[in-house]
């Protein structure tokens, strides 16, 4: 199982405490949400193959793939 790895910066520093969750395309509905740790960072394991959207305090941020990036930044 792939893990998928989200850091959340501002002013290019990590921030701690922002609620992060995985959508999955198709059937696969949305993770359970992760809050950043003191790194900026939340994890989450994910099936091979699936993709879907990241999103962070609700807005999305972007598109995850469990075949490409399994580290994503996203700067708020």
């Amino acid at each position: 199982m792939p893990t998928i790895r989200v850091t959340v910066l501002r002013d290019d520093e990590p921030v701690s405490g922002h609620r992060v969750v995985l959508g999955i395309s198709g059937a696969g509905g949305m993770t359970s949400h992760e809050l950043t740790d003191s790194n900026g960072a939340a994890e989450f394991e994910v099936e091979d193959g699936q993709e879907g959207d990241v999103f962070v305090d609700g807005s999305n941020e972007g598109h995850w793939g469990s075949y490409s990036a399994t580290d994503i930044t996203v700067n708020l």
